[in-house]
């Protein structure tokens, strides 16, 4: 008796054959698998409220590491402990927060308390102003329907915001819980990071040995090459950001700029924020200037012209170098979509996050090539560039 021929026809080969239903029943399960988790997800929140708790004091200790380590390491090559050089940068960053403190705080809560206490007259001589200038012309009413509407806007946020305090109770104890957490993290910040720039060898040997054999020199390539992305990326940009503000506060200073000091901290605190940042600080800081004089207006042009100059052509070449070589128009995608998911955090740390997850792609698409020829490469050819090292990383 003759078999039947079990020949795929050619729409069965086009399609994958096995392979696809393989493919199909493997997406299958793993749908089911997320599914479950999905319904049993209550059983994961004790370890999101942990992951959560530590998440904030890690990540600024990892900054303080990344930003000192370089120090540390120099000292260390001259033949000086590493627990003195910390020690020594402790106490010189102690006695630097005491100075600002001493002086710079009591100038920036005295300045911001007189900006919010002195814009709605600033707001108000603006509107007579503008009133003044159209009066008489074609364009008084639609003036006077803006700033009508402008009055209605802010009264209803007022409104909003009062009504969303509710409880004044709970407010306040909301506001005691924000300041307490924010002091915890403080604290237990630079303890973390003390024993990190003290142990640091240490903890790397210690999750290596964590690690099979096998898979330790990779573990190593992959630990190396989000210290540079990540590392440089992050003590760069504090120092860019440090650098803006100080140009900027300096150029206010010169022009009589009104409230200089809270100004310049909120440029110094956007420049965290690539391409999109110095456009968000410019907008409050124009109409300050505006509301002073149309002249102010000017000459914070002129400050905000020589302060991108300076960093695109002499501050950014210089600290940031070529260490995070990614196109503007992915950063600007990429700051669209942290912003959108997690606000101001995604803002600030969208790149280096995106760094991390680029470099772990990368890692990962090299072992799909390197599997791929394992068993395809002789009949179809090798996958091109399986090799993969720092420095193909950093200058792809």
């Amino acid at each position: 008796m003759e078999r039947p021929s079990t020949k795929n026809t050619r729409w069965i080969e086009f399609i994958g054959g096995r392979n696809l239903i393989f493919t199909l029943i493997a997406g299958v399960l793993l749908g089911a698998l997320i599914f479950i988790f999905y319904l049993v997800r209550f059983i994961f929140e004790p370890l999101g409220i942990i992951l959560g708790t530590i998440f904030a004091p890690v990540l600024l200790a990892l900054i303080f590491y990344y930003l000192l380590e370089p120090i540390v390491s120099y000292f260390e090559k001259k033949g000086i402990k590493r627990i003195y050089t910390i020690i020594g940068i402790g106490l010189i960053l102690i006695l630097l927060i005491a100075t600002f403190g001493v002086w710079a705080v009591p100038k920036l809560y005295s300045q911001t308390a007189s900006l919010i206490n002195d814009f709605p007259q600033h707001l108000a001589n603006f509107e007579a102003t503008v009133q003044n200038f159209v009066a008489g012309t074609m364009f008084e009413e639609p003036v006077q329907d803006i700033f009508g509407s402008l009055e209605d806007v802010v009264a209803q946020v007022i409104v909003t915001l009062s009504e969303s305090f509710g409880d004044i109770q709970y407010f306040v104890g909301n506001i005691f819980s924000t300041i307490s957490g924010f002091f915890v993290i403080m604290l237990t910040a630079p303890i973390i990071a003390f024993f990190l720039l003290k142990d640091v060898r240490k903890f790397k040997h210690y999750f290596l040995k964590l690690m099979p054999p096998k898979f330790r020199e990779d573990a190593n390539e992959l630990g190396g090459i989000l210290d540079i992305q990540v590392g440089n990326y992050l003590k760069g940009q504090f120092i860019v950001a440090l650098a803006n503000g100080a140009i900027v506060f300096v150029g206010f200073l010169i022009i009589g700029m009104p409230y200089a000091m809270p100004l310049a901290v909120l440029v110094t605190i956007t420049s965290f924020v690539p391409y999109i940042g110095p456009f968000i600080a410019f907008v409050p800081c124009a109409v300050i200037a505006l509301l002073e004089s149309f002249q102010m207006l000017l000459a914070l042009i002129v400050v905000w012209i020589v302060e991108q100059v300076l960093n695109g052509n002499v501050i950014e070449p210089k600290v940031l170098g070529e260490q995070l070589r990614v196109h503007p128009v992915t950063i600007v995608l990429v700051l669209l979509v942290m912003g959108n998911l997690f606000g101001l955090f995604g803002l600030v740390f969208g790149v280096p996050i995106y760094a991390i997850i680029k470099a772990f792609g990368v890692f990962l698409f090299r072992k799909f090539k390197q599997r791929y020829n394992r068993f395809y490469g002789k009949d179809e050819g090798d996958y091109e560039d399986t090799e993969f090292s720092q420095d193909e990383y950093i200058n792809e």
